[in-house]
């Protein structure tokens, strides 16, 4: 569930033509991926606000032979984050809370929830311990957990900074919001994801998960062990909510990107809040949301000014993830790039 904010950097024009795109290009990149079972997954990538490429290679599931396609869903780690996010600030442009809005008008239990603001944990600023890195939590993770299960977790370790003195990400953060949510709106998540964002996105290969494996929700996770892909143990997504909890495609998520930065979720104010931590470096913005869990590998990336975004989900990958992005982006965007040689 780790998840980071990531900015490249490329000496390129603003725009790019559909035409530009070397398909052929990317085809050959996923085509050795495959072959040398470097890596598995889906890709999607979006111009204008309209697909220009997709494409899939490996196994859903690599026991039963079940090929990956467009349709396979996926778990996506922390990129759920940005739609909590979405929801929360949904809720503010609403009046029902706002940025300075405390924690302990909810869950005063919580040390320092008088001096944490909804600002605080949307920015990974509470200081508040992440769970996942509990000592036990290996074991802890695999069976369904109840809301009061959860912050009983949560007391178990000391607060690790002040709010507001520095940003370290903390996926506790992100269940406490999805508390807040339900709390508000007197719902479960899915069913508020369902109402403001799902439907009205018509993103109907994207639903929140509340279990673990063997769930059919269309794929497994896989680590290389010896040289085979071995199946990687998973987490309970009754644990993680709104901070990793959701299952889609990179075509639907494309659909949430676009439609998040086109001002059809929230407002323009909103959405710097949403992405406030994204830098500009030389004129070319980048918003970025990687995500990882179990051996899930995801990664978000929107780029404004070139009207591109572009999604990967793995479900297995034996490649340094930064070389196969930047392959990725590089080929996106009609710049040099020798294919990797294996």
């Amino acid at each position: 569930m780790r998840s980071i904010f990531i900015c490249f950097l490329f000496n390129i024009a603003t725009g790019l033509a559909a035409q530009e795109f070397h398909a052929e290009k990317m085809d050959s990149l996923f085509f050795l991926l495959e072959k040398y079972n470097k890596a598995m997954g889906s890709v999607s990538i979006y111009y204008k606000g309209e697909s220009l490429y997709q494409k899939s290679i490996g196994y859903a599931d690599v026991k039963e032979k079940i090929k990956a396609t467009a349709k396979t869903k996926w778990r996506l780690g922390s990129i759920a984050k940005r739609f909590t996010a979405t929801l929360i600030m949904q809720l503010i442009e609403e009046g029902k809370l706002s940025l300075d809005t405390k924690l302990s008008d909810f869950y005063p239990e919580i040390q320092n929830a008088d001096q944490i603001t909804i600002h605080h944990l949307l920015q990974h600023q509470s200081g508040i311990f992440d769970i996942t890195n509990s000592p036990d939590f290996t074991e802890w993770m695999v069976e369904k957990r109840s809301k009061d299960e959860l912050l009983s977790k949560m007391k178990e370790n000391e607060n690790i900074f002040p709010p507001g003195e520095k940003r370290v990400y903390t996926n506790t953060n992100y269940i406490l919001l999805t508390f807040i949510l339900e709390d508000i709106e007197n719902e479960d998540l899915s069913n508020i994801l369902d109402k403001r964002i799902f439907k009205p996105l018509e993103l109907n290969d994207t639903y929140y998960g509340k279990e673990t494996y063997p769930e059919n929700f269309g794929s497994n996770s896989y680590e290389k062990v010896n040289g085979e892909w071995e199946k990687v143990k998973g987490i309970h997504l009754s644990i993680v909510l709104g901070a990793a909890g959701l299952i889609s495609t990179p075509e639907d998520i494309n659909k949430f990107v676009n439609a998040l930065f086109d001002g059809k979720l929230v407002s323009e104010s909103s959405l710097v809040e949403i992405i406030k931590s994204i830098p500009v470096i030389e004129g070319i913005e980048t918003f970025g949301q990687t995500g990882g869990m179990d051996g899930f590998k995801s990664v978000l990336l929107y780029l404004p000014k070139q009207e591109m975004s572009i999604v990967l989900i793995l479900n297995g990958v034996d490649y340094p993830l930064k070389n196969l992005i930047l392959g990725i982006l590089n080929i996106a965007l009609n710049k040099e790039y020798d294919l990797p040689q294996f």
